[in-house]
């Protein structure tokens, strides 16, 4: 059931927009990349291929990749950077948890070192896709896969792996076995053919200083969803007993997947700037008590801003949509917007006061019982 929904404002900047409403559609941005991690989950419950397996049969492009470092020998004035093969291969699960050594040619490191060789022009980004149509992948790792710990590339070589894995486009797979037996109606990775729900879009706007908001200038693509669907996502998802993974897999979606100590927890939790300002994590707060599941980052320690406490399991979009759900409180929520910069600061300001409001308010009080239940959201 659903303790507290409420949706204010305007679809688009024109006078005669239409009133916010739970059907809106919004777009997901980064908050939607989960959805694609309950879809490799469920391949590994088919016998497709299991966390820990190397990745390269169908991702072969991965292969032959080395680890890319700075010399810090004293040869380092001639051979400023180094190149060595790793020693572990890459899995399903670190693809899953962010810690492949996988980076984007945006990584200052690479960008520096192509330099050195004398790549002067910017390399664009390699789209892996759901055929292998070609093997000149040639970004290297930034560390030993399992080893540290790196957001941003993962999810496109996760997306052609569940692709090339089923034989089925990736938003054809999602659409057959997550919304479909959830009743999902209102989302959709191809906004362009369902104008139906495209209509329904909020605008994209942006703030600047003081000034109106501006329309912001990003097509309508990719994920789109609205908060009643991703609400009942969520709630399928803490559930004692989910339509669309088994308890296994339900399990990992709340489970640490870095060990106390490790290069990969050191790595994220000192790595904030993709998810400290939704998550409620201080400016000052040098070591963040987090870690990551196999869906999206974890609380271990009640944050500051938000009050979201242990458990949580969080993440957040470009246009300032952040979800969080907490099993074992039988809490969910969702705070969905479009409206940029990332991190803006009034935005920022109105989610925290919600998530501590919901946490102060709920969190020890009896929620749920067996029934089914529909998160909070606004």
């Amino acid at each position: 059931f659903t303790l507290y929904q409420h949706a204010s404002g305007f679809q688009t900047l024109d006078p005669d927009a239409l009133s916010i409403s739970p059907d809106s559609t919004y777009a997901l941005g980064s908050a939607g990349k989960f959805i694609t991690h309950i879809a490799a989950l469920q391949c590994v419950e088919r016998g497709l291929i299991s966390l820990d397996e190397p990745v390269y049969t169908h991702l072969p492009e991965l292969k032959t990749l080395d680890i890319l470092s700075k010399n810090e020998g004293s040869d380092a004035s001639a051979r400023p950077f180094l190149l060595r093969p790793p020693t572990k291969k890459i899995t399903l699960r670190h693809l899953l948890n962010h810690s492949s050594g996988i980076c984007l040619e945006s990584e200052r490191l690479v960008t520096e070192w192509r330099r050195s060789t004398g790549q002067t022009e910017p390399i664009a980004d390699y789209q892996p896709t759901a055929s292998l149509l070609s093997d000149n992948f040639t970004t290297p790792l930034l560390f030993e896969p399992g080893e540290g710990w790196l957001y941003g590339a993962n999810i496109g070589w996760l997306s052609a792996f569940v692709s090339r894995l089923t034989n089925q486009r990736l938003d054809e797979y999602i659409q057959e076995n997550i919304f479909d037996p959830l009743g999902i109606k209102s989302t959709t990775y191809k906004p362009q053919d369902r104008p139906e729900l495209a209509a329904k879009a909020l605008q994209m706007v942006w703030r600047q200083d003081n000034r109106p908001l501006q329309a912001a200038k990003y097509p309508l693509q990719e994920l789109i969803s609205s908060v009643s669907d991703l609400s009942s996502l969520l709630a399928d998802l803490i559930s004692p007993s989910s339509k669309i993974l088994n308890r296994t897999s339900q399990d990992l979606l709340f489970a640490p997947q870095f060990a106390p100590s490790s290069l990969a927890l050191s790595a994220i939790r000192s790595d904030t700037e993709n998810y400290a300002a939704p998550a409620g994590i201080p400016s000052d707060m040098k070591v963040a008590p987090v870690n990551h599941t196999l869906a999206a980052l974890l609380v271990e320690e009640r944050l500051p801003l938000s009050h979201m406490p242990a458990g949580t399991v969080t993440w957040n979009g470009m246009p300032n949509f952040i979800w969080a759900m907490h099993r074992e409180k039988r809490l969910a929520m969702v705070f969905a917007t479009q409206l940029l910069p990332v991190d803006d600061k009034k935005t920022v300001d109105v989610a925290m006061a919600f998530f501590r409001g919901v946490w102060d308010k709920y969190l020890n009080s009896q929620v749920g019982s067996m029934r089914d239940f529909a998160p909070l959201n606004t």
